[in-house]
């Protein structure tokens, strides 16, 4: 399916003789179309970006339409889109209940979680998101800093298209210490949630 999409992509960019920084006329709808249907791995675009505008500015330029993308279903989702998405799609989050639980109670956190291990697809998280409680400035704050996270990670090592392997502990290094203080601040932030869930655990 990936090698499909792929290219698929190739084929629409050389049809439309996109090369350079132009081929950002095609990568945002898709990453919009992406962070809505969830229908191909976002690792895509972010090679497409690299090979374009490399390593870092690639991932830079990832990350910021991956953040775009994100806001835009949470906002069709919330403000005008709430009861298709709950008929489409209502059952299907139902099985991510034990998450949403965990959306409603640390916010951030959960999303930088789950948008940093992709154990969930894109487009259900915000959906997730536009349908619980979660402010819309604790959306941004983790859905930022959850694609940092999965770009920097995955993006270094996915692949030696992105990240050359003489490169990678530079960038490892790099982001086990961003890890080291979003865990620290985490803890700081939820001590108490996390003795009180431990409780609750061991009723």
């Amino acid at each position: 399916m990936t090698d499909t999409i792929n290219a698929w992509i190739d084929w629409l960019l050389q049809a439309l003789g996109l090369s350079g920084p132009a081929i950002l006329l095609v990568t945002i709808p898709l990453a919009l179309l992406q962070s809505l249907f969830g229908f191909f791995p976002f690792v895509i675009l972010i090679v497409l970006h690299v090979s374009v505008f490399d390593v870092i500015g690639g991932m830079l330029i990832s990350w910021l339409i991956c953040n775009l993308g994100g806001l835009f279903v949470f906002y069709l989702s919330r403000r005008y889109l709430f009861h298709w998405f709950d008929r489409k799609w209502g059952r299907k989050l139902k099985r991510y209940d034990k998450w949403q639980r965990y959306l409603n109670r640390y916010g951030i956190w959960t999303l930088v979680l789950l948008r940093t291990i992709p154990i969930i697809p894109n487009n259900v998280i915000n959906i997730m998101s536009a349908v619980s409680p979660l402010p819309l400035p604790a959306f941004v704050w983790g859905t930022s800093l959850g694609n940092l996270s999965y770009i920097w990670f995955f993006g270094t090592i996915s692949s030696s298209l992105i990240v050359p392997r003489e490169e990678w502990s530079f960038y490892l290094t790099g982001y086990g210490l961003f890890v080291v203080v979003l865990l620290a601040v985490f803890f700081w932030k939820h001590w108490g949630h996390l003795q009180e869930d431990k409780r609750e655990r061991m009723v």
